[in-house]
This record gives structure tokens, C-alpha cells and sequence, in this order.
């Protein structure tokens, strides 16, 4: 099968932004301050999202009299972003009027926490601080918003489609009217050499020449799936690769996610086009069909679906364009990221830190190493972001932390895989302050050297991932920070490496810091096809790689967000399509005893 250039058809639908899901919070409080004399507190909560010395209210719930237990009904809603630090304050007041005046209410406490912890937790609940004490607690329980989500997966063939492309027919579509002007000369230069008496027998000679072009031509065809919107018009939901001449094609298995194909209305109508593809973007229409999702789910393994041609359907003797046949399809459940994650998968982090010589002397003030600026140095500002987001998806703080390229005392012997806190049997760092002061300790007692050599630690962790998935479970998942100041030496096994690991519960994250070429690094990116070398091909795409000095001027939250947000979407294709497997267990009904 070919892949088409840019700007012809792709498989699938456009690569989905970062994720942003609603998420509804359900409030509840206990052992509240009485405020009231005569009777209880009236308490009321209201939300805010904190952004600096910024605070911006995002919502509240009602009132409840007299109630220093209160279950709120009314749920706050908020944005659910995973790749940034959300921070939120909830405050708890009395309310003695009837406008629900905050300004004029008694204050009950607070609680300051992120959204990340509260949706990793299947039952958040903290204590509320009332001017330094602790004064009752307040739970918050979070739940994506939303119906239940499913994918279609199917693999269609096509049956003796018809033909749009004679012999030489691409050609003269992608070269136009100049083509026709070199073909007329040519033709005149050849009757140039015929007797006048042979003209009459050139005209057979031609149809018979045409004819034959005609039956060695066939057709490119891809499939497009169209989903109808209120006004009765069609939306784009998946386009298949096409494949080159044939009238009988295999296209690829696909998988379309319900709530794209037919917004999750099993009665709503899809349209589906078979076009030949065309280099100029002028495709030609083979045939189309109608169906919906509930004929496609009672469809059996072989039926066939004619495609019709809307402008020769009315010609006299037309049946079909071709056939699409359906040889498998299944419609499954498929789990969101936050359901996962909300249903007991942590997000286990991983550290490997670049400590070769080009990153220059750490006591030099110009080396990237340097610890004694006013400013943190970039391995630094890389391991706060990215770490400040996902140590809330992690329960025991614990982070393996190694470095590579350097030579340790005693035998001053290079390692490119060693124990940031010199423990090689427990290489685990305490929280995020750990891991830095590990680095700290560790720059002053190895010197750098090389070469860049990254795969024995993307080795290492692919080794802690496999398993994990051992454990044929939605438990464990492992996202490993790479940072480096240069390109990988040992690239093709770091490739190797990285195809293994596209099979396991594993993400990479690479940042490369300093001002090195890392062209060649983009390679490791596989956003528009999916890395391979020789014969081998990973499964999916798990790595992402940004240069540092894109966010050099910018808020480190930048640089987490831009590398942190294609994790959501590699955790559900790992357990809904490669594992095939639920979330541990249910969000609310908490872990089984």
C-alpha cells in the first residue's frame, strides 16, 4: 500500500489536540464551624482557580441551612486539562442573606489543592484550615462528563470496483493541457511519415491503441465515512489510506470512535464515498452507501454494502459501481484517560539526565549544568514542569532518577545507565526536591565525559514496563523524561529500543536542552508516520520531543504542557487497543478489599 503526499488523503481523522474533558465535581463537608448563634451555619462553597496572585471564581454550590454536615447537589463544574498544574481553592462560607453574598459572609476554611489530585483519588478529602487550624474537612469527588464512549473497529474490502483510469489518465490529470500540447505534436510528427492513403485506417488503429490503455488502467481507491448533522448536511469523521491500482482492495483494519462517526446515535446516518484518488486533489467519485451504526452492528461478517454512482443510477441497465464488503467489525466499549486513571492507573515517573562532556564544565557559569545561577539551569526548569504535573498521578512519590555519560569514582569508569542517588539496587528519589537534589549531589561527583549513549535507560524502563504488563492490568504505567544536550549516539539502538517499548505501557519524553542541531532528533517524533528502521515498525507513537530554547522566554508550564499533551491519548490506546483491558475498577466504588 502507498501512503499519499501531504496533500492527498489521509487514514484517520486529524490528530486530536491537547485533551480537555469537563469534569463534574461533587462536594461534600464535615464538622463545619458553627458561625451562627441562635442555629447552625448556613454553608455554601464556592470554587476558585488560582493562577498566581490571581484568584478567578469558576463556581459554587447552593446554600444549605442549618447544616454543619451539608451535602451539596449542585455540582461545580471545570476544564480538565492533564498536561497543566490546576490549581484550585475551595472556600466554605456562611451565608446569612439571601443574595448569597460571599463579601458579607463568615468565613468557615478553605482548601488548597489541583484538580490533578483530586481526579487521581477515587475519594479526595482534606482537612479545611480556618486561619492556620484545621477546622473540619471537606471531599470532593470528580467524574468526567459525558456519556459512555465506543469505537467501531472493522476491516471492509472492495469488490470489482469500477475502473476511472485508463493507462497514462494520472498523468495527463496531474500535467494538464500542456501534455496534451506535447502529445498533439508527437502525433503530427508521426503522420508526417504515413502515406495519405494510410489516414483512413489510422482512426481503428487508435480506438484498438485506447482500448487496450483503457483495460491495463484500474483505480486508487480510499474510503470516506460521513456522519449527518441536524441540517441535514455531512461532517468528515474517518478517510482510509488509499491503495494504489486496484479494483479489489484490502484496506486496513480502522477504528473510529462513535461519538465522530455518528455522535454516539446509533440511528443517525453515515454516508460512506469510495473515491479514486487523484495526485492533483481531484478525485473522482466511485460509488457511495447508506447506512447507520445500528445496520453496521447487526451486519454479519460478509455482507455487502452496493456502492451507486447518484448520476448514473437513473441510466437504463446500472446496478453498481462495486461492491463494499464488511469482514469483520466489532463495536467496543472504549475507556477514557480519566476513567483509567480515576479507576487505579498510576503514572509511574522516570529521570535519565544527560551528563556527557559537551554540556561543558558545571563550574563554568556557561555550562548547562551550572547550579550557581539566580536562575535554575534548563535540566533543572525541565524536571520542575514536567514533574510538577505528573507527581499528582503518582502515589508514593517514588521516582527512579539515573544519569548516563559520565565517569564515577572510584574506577572513574564511563556509565551510561547509573543511580542519580548512587544507589544502584534502590535508584528511587523522594518527590520532585529528591530527584534535584540527587542531580545536585551527583554533578559534583562524576566527571562528564560520553558518548551520548540513551539506550540502556530507555532499555531499563521498557524493562519495568514489561512488567507491568505482566500483569495484564490497567496498574502501572511509565513515563520516562530523557534530557539531553545533543544527539543520541547510538540512535538505531535507541530506535530498536523505542519500537519494543510502543508495545509496552510506556511514554518518552525528550527534552534537548542548549543550542545543538537537534534535527535529526525530530526523527524520534514520529507525529506523521510511525517510526521504523529496517523491517521493523512500532505499534504506536509514544515519543515526544521538544528543544528547550522554544520555551526559554516562556512559563515552564509552557514546555510541560507542550510535552505532556499526547499522554492522555497514548494511555487509552496502550489499554483499549493494544491491551484491550478496563480500568482496574470503578471510580467511586474505590479499589476491591
Amino acid at each position: 500500500m502507498q501512503q499519499p503526499p501531504p496533500y492527498a488523503p489521509q487514514g484517520g481523522a486529524p490528530p486530536p489536540a491537547a485533551m480537555v474533558s469537563k469534569v463534574e465535581m461533587t462536594i461534600s463537608c464535615e464538622g463545619l464551624r458553627d458561625a451562627d448563634v441562635f442555629s447552625k451555619s448556613d454553608p455554601i462553597c464556592v470554587v476558585y482557580n488560582l493562577e498566581g496572585n490571581k484568584r478567578r471564581e469558576i463556581g459554587r454550590t447552593e446554600r444549605i441551612d442549618d447544616n454543619l454536615n451539608p451535602k451539596f447537589q449542585k455540582q461545580v463544574i471545570v476544564d480538565y486539562h492533564f498536561e497543566e498544574v490546576q490549581k484550585l481553592a475551595f472556600h466554605v462560607f456562611d451565608i446569612d442573606d439571601n443574595n448569597n453574598d460571599v463579601s458579607k459572609a463568615d468565613f468557615l476554611g478553605k482548601c488548597e489543592c489541583t484538580l490533578g489530585q483530586i481526579v487521581s483519588s477515587s475519594n479526595f478529602k482534606r482537612p479545611l484550615d480556618y486561619l492556620g487550624r484545621n477546622f473540619g474537612s471537606i471531599s470532593i469527588q470528580a467524574q468526567e462528563q459525558g456519556g459512555m464512549q465506543k469505537s467501531v473497529a472493522m476491516t471492509l474490502k472492495g469488490v470489482k470496483l469500477d475502473k476511472k483510469d485508463w493507462f497514462g489518465s494520472k498523468l495527463l490529470k496531474s500535467k494538464g493541457i500542456g501534455l496534451l500540447v506535447l502529445m498533439s505534436l508527437a502525433l503530427s510528427v508521426l503522420l508526417s511519415y504515413f502515406p495519405a492513403s494510410l489516414y483512413y485506417i489510422l482512426p481503428f488503429y487508435l480506438i484498438v491503441i485506447m482500448f487496450h490503455l483503457a483495460q491495463l488502467g484500474k483505480s486508487d481507491p480510499f474510503l470516506e465515512f460521513h456522519r449527518q448533522l441536524l441540517d441535514g448536511s455531512y461532517a468528515l469523521a474517518h478517510r482510509t489510506e488509499f491503495i494504489k491500482n486496484t479494483l479489489n482492495p484490502n484496506w486496513k483494519p480502522m477504528k473510529i470512535n462513535t461519538r465522530r462517526l455518528c455522535n454516539n446515535n446509533p440511528d443517525t446516518v453515515i454516508r460512506v464515498e469510495c473515491f479514486d484518488w487523484n495526485s492533483n486533489g481531484s478525485h473522482d467519485l466511485i460509488g457511495e452507501f447508506f447506512t447507520t451504526l445500528a445496520e453496521l452492528e447487526q451486519a454479519n461478517a460478509g455482507k455487502t454494502f452496493p456502492l451507486v454512482h447518484p448520476k448514473k443510477k437513473s441510466k437504463r441497465g446500472y446496478r453498481h459501481s462495486g461492491e463494499i464488503v464488511v469482514e469483520t467489525l466489532t463495536v467496543a466499549r472504549e475507556y477514557s484517560f480519566l476513567e483509567y486513571i480515576q479507576g487505579g492507573c498510576e503514572l509511574n515517573f522516570v529521570v535519565g539526565i544527560d551528563f556527557t562532556g559537551s554540556n561543558g564544565d558545571p563550574r563554568d557559569p556557561s555550562s548547562l549544568h551550572y547550579l550557581g545561577g539566580t536562575t535554575p539551569n534548563q535540566y533543572t526548569q525541565a524536571i520542575n514542569a514536567v514533574g510538577n504535573v505528573i507527581q499528582d498521578y503518582d502515589s508514593d512519590q517514588l521516582y527512579p532518577a539515573f544519569g548516563f555519560g559520565a565517569r564515577l569514582p572510584p574506577t572513574w569508569q564511563v556509565s551510561h545507565q547509573f543511580s542519580l542517588n548512587g544507589n544502584p539496587s534502590e535508584p528511587d528519589c523522594h518527590g520532585i526536591q529528591g530527584i534535584l537534589g540527587a542531580y545536585q549531589q551527583c554533578i559534583n561527583s562524576v566527571q562528564l565525559y560520553g558518548p551520548t549513549n540513551a539506550s540502556p535507560i530507555v532499555g531499563n524502563v521498557a524493562k519495568m514496563a514489561r512488567e507491568a504488563l505482566h500483569q495484564q492490568q490497567a496498574k502501572d504505567y511509565y513515563i520516562l523524561l530523557l534530557i539531553t544536550d545533543g544527539i543520541l549516539t547510538d540512535m538505531d539502538q535507541t530506535i530498536h529500543m523505542i519500537i519494543e517499548a510502543s508495545e509496552l505501557p510506556m511514554s518518552i519524553i525528550i527534552v534537548g536542552v542548549g543550542n545543538a542541531d537537534f534535527s535529526d532528533m525530530e526523527r524520534l517524533d514520529a507525529d506523521d508516520a510511525l517510526l521504523s528502521i529496517g523491517n521493523r515498525k512500532a505499534k504506536r507513537d509514544i515519543v515526544q520531543f521538544v528543544p528547550f530554547r522554544d520555551f526559554k522566554n516562556g512559563l515552564p508550564d509552557r514546555l510541560a504542557a507542550s510535552v505532556l499533551k499526547e499522554v492522555p491519548g497514548q494511555v487509552r490506546e496502550m489499554y483499549n487497543d493494544i491491551l484491550r483491558v478496563p480500568p482496574l475498577y470503578q471510580p467511586f466504588n474505590g479499589p476491591p478489599s
